[in-house]
C-alpha cells in the first residue's frame, strides 16, 4: 500500500538498463574478438543489436517487480531481476536459433546474455547501496501515522521495523479504543486519541496515514479518512480483514473502485504466458511428429471392434467449464452403458472409476493404454487452449459433483496431459492422494515444476506404470 510514487525512477533505471545491455553487447564482442587478437570490428550481424534491445526493454518494462525498490527485500529485487533477464535471454536465445544467427558465433552470444545479466544485477545492488546508504544519512525516508492500536497495527509496525531499508519511519500510533494511559510498542509511542489526528497533521511532517483497525471499527475512521482527504494527506487502509490459509492477496481496481481479490491458483503473468505459448507450440509439433503413430492407431482401433475411432467424452476443464476431450477408443462401443454394472467391482475411493480387469477394454485398446497412445489425439484439445501439457486431469461432470470441497479446487487450474500423479503411480495410487497431489502441483506451480513432471512422464509412459 505504502508505495512511492515509482514513475520517474522507473524510467530513469529503464533507460539506464537500455544503456547496459548495448554495453553488453558490445562488450562481448570485445572479448571474444580479444581472444584472437582483435581489437576492431564485429562478428556479430548489426541485425541483431535492435532485436537484443527490444526482447530485453520489453521484458524489462513489463515484468510487474522489476523497478520497484521500496518494500523489497534486497533478496526480492535481485530476484526479480534475475527473473527477468533469464527470461530475456531465453526469449533472445530461441530467436538466435530460429533466425540462424547461433550459427554466426555462438560464443559471443553467451556472452552477451551472461553479461548483460551481471550487469543488470550489479545496477539493482549500486541502487540498493545508494538508497541505504541515503536513508541511513537520514535522506529519502517517508513517515508513517499509524492508526490503530491492535494487532493489526503491531503487524504493520513489525514490518516496517523489521525492514528499515524500506525507509519508512513511524511517528507513533493513535489510540481508537481511549486507553486511560499512554501505549508504546517496540519503543514506538501513542501519541493520541483518533480525535487529536487533525491537530497532529497540522504540527507534524505526516507523508502517510495507515488505519490499521479491525473490520468491526470501519464505522468509527470515516470521518477522519475525509479530514486526511480534506487536508491533503495520502491515506492507505489496511484491508487484511481474512486470514486465508491458501489463497493470495491482491489488489485491483475494478470500473475505478479498489478491490480485493484471493487467488488460490497462479494468476496470469509472464511464465504463465510462456505456459501458454509453449503449449501450443509443442502440442503443433506433437501433432506432426506422432501422426504416423496416430494413423497406424487409427486403422488399428477401426478393424478391431465396431465403433468410432475417436472416443469424445465431456469433461470439466478451468474453473468446471466443460469442454470435449478427444482420445482414441480404448473400449467397447457401449462401455458408458455396461459401466453402471461394474461399478460394484470399482477399485479406487471416491469419484472415481477404475478396474484393473475391465472386461470393457480390447485387445487393441490394452496396448493403446498401456503405451498411452490412446492419449495422443488430446494434442488437439492443447491446441485449442482447453488444455495444457502440465496440470491437473480433467474430470467428469458427475465426478465433480460428489467432490469433497476441498478437492474442487483442482479445477481452478487448467487440466492437462500429466501431473504429479503420472509419476507417482498412475492407478495405483488412491484417490485421496491422487487429489493431494493435483493440489500441491497447483500450489508449488513453475515452468520448471512443468519441465521436471515432463521429464519424468517419459520413463513412467514407457514402463506402462500403473497404466490400466
Amino acid at each position: 500500500m505504502l508505495r512511492e510514487n515509482l514513475r520517474i525512477l522507473r524510467r530513469l533505471v529503464f533507460a539506464a538498463d537500455l544503456c547496459l545491455v548495448g554495453f553488453g553487447f558490445q562488450l562481448a564482442i570485445m572479448i571474444d574478438n580479444a581472444r584472437y587478437g582483435i581489437f576492431a570490428g564485429l562478428f556479430i550481424s548489426d541485425e541483431l543489436f535492435l532485436p537484443a534491445l527490444i526482447i530485453w526493454g520489453l521484458v524489462l518494462w513489463y515484468h510487474p517487480h522489476c523497478y520497484v525498490f521500496r518494500l523489497k527485500k534486497v533478496s526480492e529485487i535481485i530476484r526479480n531481476c534475475v527473473k527477468a533477464s533469464l527470461v530475456a535471454s531465453g526469449i533472445y536465445l530461441a530467436f538466435i536459433f530460429v533466425t540462424g544467427y547461433f550459427e554466426w558465433n555462438r560464443t559471443q552470444v553467451i556472452l552477451f546474455a551472461s553479461l548483460t545479466s551481471a550487469l543488470l544485477v550489479w545496477s539493482r545492488l549500486s541502487i540498493i547501496v545508494l538508497l541505504q546508504y541515503y536513508r541511513r544519512k537520514g535522506y529519502n525516508y517517508q513517515t508513517v501515522l499509524i492508526i490503530g492500536t491492535g494487532e493489526l497495527a503491531r503487524d504493520f509496525a513489525d514490518k516496517i521495523l523489521n525492514n528499515l531499508h524500506f525507509g519508512l519511519k513511524i511517528l507513533g500510533f493513535l489510540d481508537l479504543e481511549r486507553r486511560p494511559d499512554l501505549w508504546r510498542y517496540r519503543d514506538i509511542p501513542s501519541i493520541g486519541y483518533l480525535s487529536d489526528l487533525p491537530d497532529i497533521l497540522k504540527r507534524k511532517q505526516v507523508d502517510y496515514v495507515v488505519f490499521a483497525v479491525e473490520r468491526n471499527h470501519l464505522d468509527l475512521i470515516e470521518v477522519s479518512v475525509r479530514i486526511c482527504e480534506e487536508m491533503g494527506v495520502r491515506v492507505s487502509v489496511l484491508a487484511d480483514f481474512f486470514h486465508l490459509k491458501i489463497a493470495k492477496r491482491r489488489v485491483e481496481s475494478f470500473f475505478g473502485a479498489p478491490m480485493i481479490c484471493y487467488d488460490t491458483a497462479p494468476t496470469l503473468s509472464l511464465p504463465m504466458v510462456v505456459k501458454a505459448v509453449l503449449d501450443r507450440t509443442l502440442a503443433a509439433v506433437g501433432i506432426l511428429a506422432f501422426s504416423p503413430i496416430m494413423i497406424v492407431a487409427a486403422f488399428a482401433v477401426k478393424f478391431s471392434s465396431p465403433g468410432p475411432v475417436i472416443f469424445k467424452q465431456p469433461r470439466c476443464g478451468l474453473n468446471g467449464r466443460k469442454f470435449t476431450l478427444y482420445k482414441f477408443r480404448t473400449m467397447v462401443r457401449n462401455a458408458e452403458e455396461l459401466k453402471k454394472s461394474l461399478m460394484r467391482f470399482n477399485e479406487i475411493d471416491g469419484a472415481a472409476f477404475k478396474m484393473k480387469c475391465d472386461p470393457r477394454i480390447t485387445r487393441v485398446g490394452k496396448l493403446l493404454r498401456k503405451t498411452s497412445i490412446d492419449e495422443l489425439p488430446q494434442l488437439f484439445n492443447v491446441l485449442r487452449g482447453e488444455m495444457s501439457f502440465v496440470g491437473p486431469r480433467p474430470p467428469l461432470a458427475e465426478e465433480v459433483a460428489q467432490y469433497d470441497l476441498w478437492q474442487r479446487r483442482k479445477l481452478s487450474m487448467k487440466p492437462g496431459l500429466t501431473c504429479l500423479w503420472q509419476i507417482s503411480g498412475r492407478s495405483n495410487i488412491s484417490f485421496k492422494e491422487w487429489m493431494r497431489l493435483d493440489l500441491e502441483y497447483i500450489d508449488n506451480w513453475s515452468l520448471k515444476k512443468d519441465a521436471e513432471i515432463l521429464v519424468r512422464t517419459v520413463p513412467a509412459v514407457l514402463k506402462g506404470t500403473g497404466a490400466r
